[in-house]
C-alpha cells in the first residue's frame, strides 16, 4: 500500500505489520509506508503516556488491551463499542495496534505521529484503518476475532543512523525509507538487524542501498502475549 492514499502533508506515517517471514524473524512486521524524514512532525510536545505506570500496573494494562479488543470486535459486528478507559482520553500519543492469532498477524495499523486528539481515539482509528486497508483483515471471522491477541506499541521519534548494524532489534525499531515510501520494523519483530533491513528493502521494492535512509526508534509495548 502506498502512503499516497493519505495526504503526505499531514505528516502521518502509516503502518502495517506482516505475518512471520524469514528464519530469523521473531514477530515479523514490516510497516509501510513512511514519508521522508523532513515531512515528519516532532511529537515531543505531545502529552506522554508513562510506560512504567502501564507496564507495572496489571489493571491499566488490562484496560487498554480490553478496550482495543472490544473496538476490534465491535467494528466487525461482534460486540458493542466499549467505553474508553478514562486515562486514555487524557493524553495524546501515536501508536501501532496489532492483532494476532498465535504467531500470525491478522490486522495492524498505526504511525509515528498522532492523527487524533487522544490515545483512545488513536487506537480506534488505527483499528478502523487496519480493517479497511490491511488485506489480511478480510479473512478475520468471528472465531478469530473473539480469540485474537492484541499488542499496542508506542514509538518514539526515529533518529538517523548510518547503518542497520547500529540497531538492536530486540529493543529498537528500524525505519528504512526512500524518496517515495518507508518501511518500519518495530522492536521485537526481528531477531537480527540484517533480517529487518532485508525485509524493509524487500517491502520497499528497493535494491540500491544508496537510495535509502536508515533510522532507529525506541518504543514500548503493551501486549496480551505471555
Amino acid at each position: 500500500m502506498k502512503y499516497a492514499v493519505f495526504p503526505i502533508s499531514c505528516g502521518i506515517i502509516l503502518i502495517i505489520v506482516l505475518s512471520l517471514a524469514g528464519p530469523d524473524a521473531a514477530q515479523s512486521g514490516s510497516i509501510p509506508p513512511a514519508p521522508p524524514a523532513k515531512e515528519r512532525r516532532n511529537t515531543a510536545a505531545a502529552a506522554q503516556i508513562d510506560p512504567h505506570s502501564i507496564l507495572s500496573d496489571p489493571g491499566l494494562k488490562s484496560e487498554i488491551l480490553n478496550y482495543a479488543k472490544g473496538v476490534f470486535q465491535a467494528r466487525l459486528g461482534y460486540a458493542k463499542i466499549p467505553e474508553p478507559p478514562l486515562f486514555l482520553t487524557k493524553v495524546q500519543r501515536a501508536c501501532f495496534v496489532t492483532f494476532f492469532s498465535a504467531k500470525r498477524v491478522i490486522a495492524c495499523f498505526g504511525g509515528f505521529n498522532p492523527r487524533t486528539g487522544n490515545v483512545a481515539d488513536e487506537i480506534a482509528e488505527n483499528i478502523r484503518l487496519a480493517l479497511t486497508f490491511d488485506s489480511r483483515a478480510r479473512y478475520v471471522d468471528r472465531k478469530s476475532a473473539l480469540s485474537a491477541g492484541v499488542q499496542i506499541t508506542f514509538p518514539e521519534e526515529p533518529s538517523a543512523v548510518t547503518s542497520y548494524a547500529e540497531v538492536d532489534p530486540s529493543r529498537e525499531g528500524l525505519l528504512v525509507e526512500n524518496d517515495h515510501n518507508g518501511v518500519a520494523i518495530v522492536p521485537g519483530e526481528a531477531k537480527t538487524a540484517s533480517w529487518a533491513f532485508r525485509e524493509a528493502m524487500r517491502r520497499l521494492g528497493e535494491k540500491d542501498r544508496s537510495r535509502v535512509r536508515i533510522f532507529k526508534f525506541q518504543a514500548f509495548a503493551v501486549s496480551s502475549r505471555k
